[in-house]
């Protein structure tokens, strides 16, 4: 799932994606980094489960982050409706917002900001 969702981000143009890395502001300091933390199947497994994800976000300024963060967190949202993303041709997912985005930390030439989804699709 990270990898169908890091294609979907790339083909909205958004470039540095790291899939359950995050890379040391020294060596890559603009990135977004997709952190599975937990991944749960129903009582009655029937191939589909959901998929908890952290997303972080780091630029050099802080309103460049939280905007960005922001933008992410309205683009990665099926909203009340539960409409189907289509992150790949092969796979599809519903997501929706856990946590907010928040601060996670800064430094003297970087802050990250990090929000939390949740995806529901194929195992």
């Amino acid at each position: 799932m990270l990898d169908a969702l890091k294609c979907y981000l790339e083909s909205w143009g958004y470039p540095d994606i790291y899939v359950d890395t995050v890379p040391a502001p020294g060596e890559q300091r603009d990135m977004i980094a997709l952190l599975e933390w937990d991944h749960t199947v129903g009582e009655v497994n029937d191939g589909t489960g959901t998929h908890y994800i952290q997303v972080q976000v780091r630029r050099e300024a802080y309103a460049d982050a939280r905007a960005l963060c922001e933008e992410l967190f309205r683009l990665l949202d099926s909203g009340p409706e539960e409409t189907l993303i289509d992150l790949t041709p092969e796979e599809f997912c519903i997501a929706r917002p856990v946590k907010g985005p928040l601060k996670l930390e800064s430094g003297d030439a970087y802050t990250t900001f990090y929000w939390e989804l949740a995806l529901w699709g194929r195992n």
